[in-house]
Parts: C-alpha cells; sequence; structure tokens
C-alpha cells in the first residue's frame, strides 16, 4: 500500500496534474470499487444466515449471526478486507489516468517505428494483424475478438478485491496476487510506458506518421463494423480508440483516457489472471491460460497493440511473479513462527 500511495503522490505533486481532477478521478473510482465489493460481499450474507439457522430449538438474531459469521470469515483481517482492495483499486488506477493523460502525454512517440519493424521481423516478414486476418478474418471474428478483448476489464477489477476473501490460508496466493498487480500498474504502465513510449498500431497514422499497412488495418476493422449492423457502432474498440483521440487535446482528466502501447497492461494482466487462476485450480488456470493468448491475439488483431508489447509484458509479469512469490514466503514466516510458539504456563508462587 506504501508503493501505491507513493506512486499515486507522485503523480499529483508532479506538477503537470491538476490535483483536484486527479482526486475526483480517485473518487469515482474509489466510489466504483467500493460498490463492487459490496456486490461481491453481499451474496455471503444468505450463505451465513443459513448455516446460523435456528437448531435445536436455539433461536438468534440475524443480526447476531451475520456479525459472528463474518467475524469467524474476517480471521483479524478486517482492514484488508474491508478497506484495502477498493482503496489499492483506486489509488493505482486513478494515478495510472492521470500519468497516462498528463506525463506521458509530454513524450514523443519515437519507438513506434522499430516496434513495427520488431513485429514485421516476429511474424515472419508481414504485419501481425495480418497473419491472424488471413487465419479468421472476418465480421464475427472481430466481433468476437472485441467482446473478449474488453471482457478483461472484469477479472481485471473482481479479481484483486475477491482476492482479499481468500482467507488467511490463502495468505500467499494473495500477497503474491496483489504485488504482481501493483507492479504491472506502476512497474510496466508507469516507469517502463515512460521509458519506451508508443501509439501503437491503431494510432500509428494520426499520432506518429504515414503506415499504409495500418492504415489499412483500420478500414478493415471499420469495414466489419459496417457489416455487423447499419451505421456501424457495434465494435467496443472504434469506440474507445475514437474517445482516447479526443481526450489526448482534453484540457481535463477522462476516465480511462492516455494511450500508450509498449508494455501492453492489458496482456499483463491477463497473464496474472492465468498464473492466479492455476493456483487456485489447474482447469481454471488453462482456461485463463487459453484467454491470456486470446487477449494477445485480440491486441494484434485489433490494432491496440505490436505483438512484442505482449511478449515483453509476460515475460516480466511470470518473473515479478516468481519473486513476489519469495516476498509473500518472506513477510509470511515471521508470522507461521509466532503461531508455532505457545506460551509457557508459569509455576505459581506462594
Amino acid at each position: 500500500m506504501g508503493i501505491t500511495a507513493a506512486n499515486f503522490l507522485a503523480v499529483l505533486g508532479s506538477g503537470l496534474v491538476d490535483p483536484r481532477e486527479q482526486l475526483q478521478l480517485f473518487s469515482v473510482y474509489l466510489f466504483g470499487a467500493t460498490a463492487l465489493w459490496l456486490f461481491i460481499v453481499c451474496p455471503v450474507f444468505p450463505i451465513i444466515l443459513w448455516e446460523g439457522r435456528p437448531r435445536n430449538g436455539v433461536t438468534r438474531s440475524a443480526f447476531t449471526v451475520l456479525r459472528e459469521g463474518l467475524a469467524k470469515r474476517l480471521h483479524g483481517e478486517r482492514v484488508v478486507v474491508l478497506f484495502w482492495p477498493p482503496l489499492l483499486f483506486a489509488l493505482l488506477i486513478s494515478a495510472f489516468n492521470a500519468f497516462k493523460q498528463k506525463i506521458l502525454a509530454t513524450q514523443p512517440f519515437a519507438h513506434d517505428p522499430w516496434l513495427a519493424e520488431a513485429d514485421r521481423w516476429l511474424f515472419f516478414g508481414q504485419d501481425g494483424w495480418v497473419l491472424f486476418h488471413n487465419w479468421f478474418g472476418s465480421p464475427t471474428a472481430t466481433w468476437l475478438i472485441d467482446l473478449s478483448y474488453h471482457a478483461w476489464f472484469v477479472p481485471m477489477s473482481i479479481g484483486v478485491i475477491a482476492c482479499a476473501f481468500l482467507g488467511p490460508n490463502s495468505y500467499r496466493l494473495r500477497t503474491q496476487y496483489l504485488l504482481t498487480y501493483v507492479f504491472v500498474w506502476i512497474g510496466l504502465g508507469t516507469f517502463l510506458a515512460f521509458l519506451l513510449p508508443s501509439a501503437g498500431p491503431c494510432f500509428y497514422n494520426p499520432l506518429v506518421g504515414p503506415h499504409e499497412s495500418y492504415a489499412d488495418l483500420m478500414a478493415i476493422i471499420r469495414a466489419h463494423d459496417e457489416m455487423l449492423g447499419a451505421g456501424g457502432g457495434n465494435l467496443t474498440a472504434l469506440h474507445s480508440m475514437d474517445v482516447l483521440l479526443s481526450a489526448r487535446n482534453a484540457e481535463g482528466l477522462v476516465i480511462g483516457g492516455g494511450i500508450s502501447a509498449m508494455p501492453s497492461v492489458h496482456n499483463a494482466l491477463a497473464v496474472l489472471f492465468a498464473l492466479g487462476a492455476y493456483r487456485i485450480n489447474r482447469i481454471f488456470g488453462y482456461v485463463m491460460a487459453a484467454y491470456a493468448v486470446l487477449i494477445w491475439v485480440g491486441s494484434v488483431y485489433l490494432g491496440w497493440h505490436y505483438g512484442s508489447d505482449g511478449i515483453v509484458s509476460a515475460i516480466a509479469v511470470v518473473i515479478f511473479w516468481k519473486v513476489a512469490g519469495r516476498i509473500a514466503d518472506a513477510l509470511d514466516k515471521p508470522a507461521a513462527k509466532r503461531a508455532r510458539v505457545t506460551p509457557v504456563a508459569q509455576p505459581e508462587i506462594g
């Protein structure tokens, strides 16, 4: 939490962000995260009431049953469960949004040309989008990929809040997940993005310079959008791209604003979902790993990212996941040691 708060204050004190606007953005995300927290925790209440239903003629008030049931589940970790997840989410996302829109925007997109060339090497002499569109490009495929790609917001927001409810027996997993989550937003999405500012294929022509291949990609995506329904407006990607371009020239902060391709936070978190899911259940892990691959393909197919954006992000997340595991072990050892120590009875005097 200290690192997250320091990052938030660093953006706030940069002199490039209006403090009132950043705090307003923070309040919006905090409200949304708290509402989501309530959505997740409310289904627990009927379960607690069912577990504490009257038995053997013993009747207790619903309030007492709920209070005792929650106390049992919290295990003395009230701050973590009640306050940390929504606050962590709001601090991270609001600082990230403000950073991309006002600080990162001061940097020229100087790395797109070599990233585009790296893509041609990576995909055997052609742009990545060409390969994927040749394999399965169609209006229906574009719609399905667009839907899957933007559904990423669900595990992105729910995962960090839900993992706090895993309980003390899952301390290592919870700590490992949250540390890696923070690393993705700050280490990759902030520091590395500042070192490697890039716009991505979809923004290459309006923000970097003429690029015939990427102009063709966007023409195909827009044509698919038209084919899906009269007048278009069926693809979230196109709407989001238009919003991001408009927000780039806006005076204030816009929710979800900011343009950055390398590294890909979208891909990085998808890999994190898979790593966390695998620790819970192998089959669940395989499903989320497949979803991570779909996210990578979709990021190239829709023009959001170069192929290397997702690969660099995935490698960085896997490495830090292992580091976070060691940190979690080190933090857990003192607590485990204290738990094993039993008090020694003192002899009575007199």
